[in-house]
This record gives C-alpha cells, sequence and structure tokens, in this order.
C-alpha cells in the first residue's frame, strides 16, 4: 500500500492522470498502472515517497533523450520505456509515466523456450530471426555505450522483442549514466545473477564492460535456442551448482567441455558460426576475471552482421536456417538423430530426408548467394534505425498490457512480477562511472549498420536503416508454408508405378505376337 495519497494524480503539466481498475505489474519499488484514456501511456507509481535521489535520477532521465536519434519506423515500437513525464499528487512527484508496450512482446526469456517460439511466433522464431534479435541487442547496447548509458542489469527479463525481432529495453530506471547537467553520477544496485560477471557478484558498480558479459551470454544463448554457457555441473566437487555459482568458479562447457556434465538436450557450440564462438570463448575465458579482455557490444554487432551475410536456408524445411559455416542443415541431422529440433515441432526423421553428416567446415553453397546479398549490412549515415525486423511475420499489436521500466518480463504483458525478474541486489559501490557523457553515435563502421529492409509493405527511405535480417522471400514478410518435404518420394512412387504397368503392357504384346 502506498505510503501517501495517490488518489488525485496528474501529470507534471497538469493534466489529471485516470488510472484503470488494476494493476498491470507490482515490482519491488511500485506497481505499474494503466491510464483510461491514453492507451500509449502506463505509469508507474512508488509505493513509498521519492527520496531526494530518486527525484534527482528521474529529474535527470527526463532531461536525457538516449538514443533520440534513431530513425523508426512508423510502427515500430520504442527501443526503450524511457520515463517521458514525472506523475505528482499534491504538487509532489510520486512516480512517472512512460510509453505502454502492446501484449504481442514477449521478453527474450520466451525466445529461449522452444514450445513460446513455437506458440508465440508461429513456428517463424527461426535460427535466422534469432540472428537477427541478437545483432539488433548488440546494436542498441553499443548505442547506448556510445552516448554514456550502461543497462546495468541486462538480462533475458529485461528486453522484449515484437513479432518481427524489434527490441525494447525495460527497467530503464536502473540504467547508469551521468546528468550532462550537474555531472552526477547515478549507479545500479541490481543485477540478474544469470547474467552478471564476477565483478557485479563482488559488488561493483555496472560499467560498459559488465554489459558487454551479459550480452555475450544472451547473443550465445539466442544463437542455440536457449543453452546458457554456464550450463551443467562440475564433474568434480559438488554435486549441484547453480549458474551463479558456475560463472564464479569459470565452469564453462565451451571452455573446459572435459570439467562439465552438461545436459543431454544442449546443443553443440559448433553450431555458432566460428567467429562468434571465438568472441564467446574470450568473453568467459579471459575476460571472466579481467573485464577489459571481453569482446566490445561492437565486437558482437560485426560478428553478428558478418554470420547474417552467410545464412543458409534448408532445402528440406524452410524453417531451418544455419550459419553458412556447416556443409548441411543441423536441425535436420538433429530429427535424423532422433533428437529434439529447435525450430519445429516435429520428432524423428525427417521424411525424405537420410541422416546426412554435417560438419563445421566452412563451404560455399549456392543457397549462399542470395541470403548474403539480403542480409548483410554496411555502413549508414549517424541516426540510422537501431532494430529492424528480424525475419518474423509482420503481425503484431494484439491489445493489451503494458510494459514499463520497473515491471519484470511477466509484467510486460500485464502480470505481476517483482522489479528486475530474478535479480539480486548488490552492495552500492558508489556512482557509477559509466562512460564518456554527452551523445553520440554507435562506434560501429560510419555510425551505424544499414539494415536490409523490415519486414513491412513499405521499404524505409535512404539513410534509415535497421539492424536484423530481412523479411521471408513472399508477401511482405508473411509467414512460409512449409513446403510438403514427400513430395518427391510421392512423384518417385508413381513413376515406378507407370514402368510397372508399361513392362506389364509390353509384356502382354509380345505374348500375343508369340502366339500368332
Amino acid at each position: 500500500m502506498n505510503a501517501y495519497d495517490t488518489t488525485d494524480l496528474a501529470f507534471g503539466d497538469g493534466t489529471r492522470v485516470l488510472r484503470e481498475q488494476r494493476p498491470l505489474g507490482q515490482g519491488g519499488q511500485g506497481s505499474v498502472w494503466g491510464v483510461s484514456d491514453r492507451d500509449d501511456l502506463v505509469v508507474k507509481i512508488y509505493d513509498r515517497s521519492p527520496d531526494d535521489a530518486q527525484l534527482r535520477r528521474l529529474a535527470a532521465m527526463l532531461r536525457a533523450r538516449p538514443l533520440e536519434r534513431e530513425h523508426l519506423l512508423p510502427d515500430q515500437p520504442p527501443l526503450l520505456v524511457w520515463p517521458t513525464s514525472l506523475v505528482e499528487a499534491g504538487g509532489r512527484p510520486v512516480g512517472y509515466g512512460m510509453p505502454r508496450l502492446p501484449s504481442s512482446h514477449i521478453p527474450l526469456t520466451g525466445l529461449l523456450q522452444k514450445q513460446v517460439r513455437l506458440r508465440r511466433f508461429e513456428g517463424q522464431a527461426h535460427w535466422r530471426f534469432l540472428l537477427g534479435v541478437a545483432a539488433n541487442l548488440a546494436y542498441m547496447t553499443a548505442g547506448l555505450h556510445a552516448e554514456g548509458f550502461v543497462v546495468g542489469d541486462l538480462s533475458s527479463t529485461n528486453a522484449v522483442a515484437d513479432q518481427r525481432g524489434f527490441i525494447t529495453l525495460l527497467d530503464c530506471d536502473s540504467f547508469a549514466f551521468r546528468d550532462a547537467l550537474t555531472g552526477e553520477d547515478f549507479g545500479c544496485d541490481v543485477f540478474t545473477d544469470d547474467y552478471a560477471g564476477p565483478e557485479r557478484h563482488a559488488g561493483e558498480q555496472p560499467t560498459a564492460h559488465s554489459d558487454d558479459f551479459a550480452l555475450a551470454v544472451l547473443v550465445y544463448q539466442l544463437l542455440t535456442g536457449g543453452n546458457h554457457p554456464f550450463d551443467g555441473a562440475p564433474k568434480y566437487g559438488t554435486e549441484e551448482s547453480t549458474r551463479k555459482d558456475n560463472i564464479l568458479a569459470g565452469t564453462s562447457f565451451l571452455l573446459h567441455p572435459d570439467r562439465v556434465v552438461t545436459p543431454a538436450q544442449l546443443l553443440p557450440p559448433e553450431v555458432v558460426p566460428p567467429q562468434l564462438l571465438r568472441l564467446a570463448r574470450q568473453a568467459f575465458g579471459p575476460g571472466l576475471r579481467n573485464p577489459e579482455r571481453r569482446p566490445r557490444s561492437t565486437a558482437w554487432l560485426d560478428a553478428l552482421d558478418e554470420a547474417r551475410a552467410r545464412v543458409l536456408q534448408c532445402p528440406a524445411v524452410p524453417v531451418h536456417w544455419y550459419g553458412g559455416h556447416l556443409t548441411a542443415c543441423p536441425w535436420c541431422r538433429r530429427q535424423a538423430d532422433r533428437q529434439s529440433d529447435p525450430f519445429t515441432a516435429l520428432g524423428g526423421r525427417v521424411p525424405g530426408q537420410g541422416s546426412a553428416a554435417w560438419s563445421a567446415r566452412a563451404t560455399p553453397s549456392a543457397q549462399a548467394s542470395a541470403s548474403a546479398s539480403a542480409g548483410a549490412s554496411a555502413s549508414a549515415p549517424a541516426g540510422a534505425s537501431a532494430s529492424a525486423a528480424a525475419g518474423a511475420p509482420g503481425s503484431s499489436g494484439a491489445p493489451g498490457a503494458g510494459a514499463a521500466p520497473g515491471t519484470s518480463a511477466a509484467g510486460a504483458s500485464g502480470g505481476p512480477a517483482p522489479s528486475g525478474g530474478t535479480g539480486t541486489t548488490a552492495p552500492s559501490g558508489g556512482p557509477s562511472a559509466s562512460g564518456p557523457s554527452g551523445t553520440g553515435t554507435p562506434p560501429h563502421a560510419t555510425g551505424g549498420p544499414t539494415p536490409p529492409g523490415p519486414a513491412s509493405p513499405t521499404a524505409p527511405e535512404p539513410g534509415a536503416g535497421t539492424v536484423g535480417p530481412e523479411p521471408e522471400p513472399g508477401a511482405d514478410g508473411a509467414a512460409h508454408a512449409e513446403e510438403p518435404v514427400g513430395v518427391g518420394a510421392t512423384c518417385a512412387g508413381l513413376l515406378i508405378l507407370v514402368g510397372l504397368l508399361a513392362l506389364l503392357v509390353w509384356g502382354i504384346v509380345t505374348a500375343v505376337r508369340a502366339v500368332f
């Protein structure tokens, strides 16, 4: 219950706030409410009257406009759920307003689960789509770092994606940054165990390097359908181990596969393109204890762009996409070997498919040319859009609850959840030195990648680039209808039957001629 009267609320400009009857979500600091006469806004109301430090942070956030120079498409969601105005009660600030997202957005935790991917994305959240989402996330992280902002609690619960792969970051009121007007540093005392490097667990304030660790984990998870690089249990020592335990001990199957017992369903690391696998091993090896040795978000973006330029489509199963470093479809191979396919509901052998071997050797492919030309990214003027359609169907926009800073993944779709997801509160280590102050462009190429075009009927104007793979071949990013993989076998059977009939007729004719 609030420690003060919030029945009569107004925005900073005096406009009255009419809250909906029930909150959309409840967090550790307050609750998030819909606004009755505004379907584009929600408000976060603190449970307790904000102290002076919170008020200074809110004032600084309202002055700041991170990523404001990014050119968004007309139907693209905001990149950040950033405070837009104060909410007051009796002339005293008690919260703030922020953009509302439709319930069609799902947290990245959903993309990391096979059943959620199949249900919410109708089978179109394939590997190429996940690769585009990873590129969008890297681009946004690089852009924030270039402007002096640190996410602080970057995790799968604090980012959501829509049906096209556009990314929006939540919980922005925990960002670490420096107020350009006063020079005051604002830190971040929350983090999520599974995405925090050892220095965060030790109580240090976040830096761009700590974001880079979280980004490395998320990219690896996205490209392996949810596998965490610190999954498994050490072969020697304790029988049970959490991901946090493994991070602190440096126990990762990517670096020491002989020391870790991994779950049977984990995908082999070789499905990840080599340049990205090298970055992951750098981040979790030398970079684990030495944050400055971790690959930066710009390095991840470059490697993801390279991988997008070489993505291949399986000729047998259209929703099977994979890296150009492989000689055959790894997902078909898993089906042939009676293993789980991360991207279809089918199990067992693919009709008409043998148990063709695949390897990580880089070989040319006839399909690489079309994918490469459509998926490559080039440099663009500063201000190019930070995220793009990642190749899923373009239908989104189901009405529903909003997502906002201070709400968790569940709060993004209207359900209650604690602020920061499964976050852990770290001891405050003082203000964060979060990088250079002021604004700038992401340090990528000449200002930002030029994406292949979004999954929408109208292409963006020149210079208004987006990140992420282009829509699937077809009508405006609409979902593919899967081609029957047994057509060839059926045709072959018919040809054999016709041949047998011809032989029978020829035999009858020959016998008749012999008699007469």
